[in-house]
């Protein structure tokens, strides 16, 4: 694993366009503390779209995706900066997903520590609107002390398939049992928690997976496909996932799990989403 330690210049990235400024609720900004992904040689990087954009292909130098990471050691203090200069009125409006393209809680924070120093400064400001923390990383456990102080925080886990030896087969992974337990943890301290089935893996069957998601403790379930990869499929056809899996088009049981939790979801409390309108669809505290 390559790593490096730069100083970034800018840590809240504005979204003007993507999946995060979807209808009914877009996002504002992106955060990423680093830069590439250590899980990129697991499952998830058999699919990951991260590797065809611009900051990854400036970043890796011709290293195999997974296989580096740059890790922005000034983020957490660029970050307090960069809320400090803007008034309340502006922080209200702030609606920041972390993050798209990299796991805030890859195996390197263990050491490197920068996405928990960030929520640390989040636990400083009251105003912002919303937070989602995207990870599959059962790490994310240590900081839930963090995340409860931060009233706008929402811990969002991706779990994309029940069938552990299904990612075994595509490299591995965080184990699942793992990832189910980080909710089930969360949601009973009282962290508002989601569940992003993202993209939906081959699963055992409808009801058998629907039913551990309904029953997780997770607010939101948020279902998607590879077509939610920013180009409607044509990255996901050059990734290796599309090589290993044949049936990488077919979305017909990601409709089915989504249209069975649909049915189900509602009458139990959990809010269902579905691709980037999914995403989007925290509403406003303010």
């Amino acid at each position: 694993m390559h790593i490096s330690c730069v100083e970034a210049s800018s840590i809240l990235t504005p979204q003007r366009g993507g999946f995060l400024v979807t209808p009914p609720y877009p996002f504002t900004h992106a955060l990423s503390v680093y830069t590439g992904c250590a899980y990129g040689q697991t499952s998830c990087g058999q699919y990951c779209y991260a590797r065809f954009l611009p900051n990854w292909k400036t970043a890796g130098n011709g290293v195999p995706w997974g296989q580096a990471v740059q890790v922005k050691a000034n983020a957490p203090a660029l970050l307090e900066r960069t809320l400090s200069r803007m008034s309340p009125e502006q922080r209200s409006r702030l609606r920041i997903f972390m993050s798209t393209t990299t796991d805030p809680y890859q195996p390197l924070e263990r050491r490197y520590r920068v996405t928990r120093r960030c929520l640390e400064v989040f636990a400083s400001f009251p105003e912002p609107d919303l937070l989602v923390v995207q990870t599959r990383s059962p790490l994310a456990e240590r900081d839930l002390d963090l995340l409860l102080q931060i009233p706008y925080a929402w811990l969002s886990v991706t779990i994309e398939t029940n069938d552990m030896e299904y990612l075994r087969h595509l490299g591995g992974g965080p184990p699942l049992e793992r990832r189910w337990q980080l909710v089930r943890q969360a949601s009973a301290l009282g962290v508002k928690t989601q569940i992003t089935i993202s993209p939906c893996l081959r699963f055992t069957d409808v009801r058998t997976f629907g039913e551990l998601l309904l029953e997780s403790g997770a607010r939101r379930l948020v279902v998607d496909t590879v077509e939610g990869d920013g180009a409607g499929g044509k990255r996901t056809a050059q990734t290796p996932f599309a090589l290993k899996e044949p049936a990488w088009k077919d979305v017909q049981p990601a409709r089915a799990l989504y249209a069975y939790l649909c049915a189900q979801g509602p009458v139990r409390g959990v809010a269902i989403g579905w691709g980037a309108s999914g995403f989007c669809g925290i509403a406003p505290r303010h």
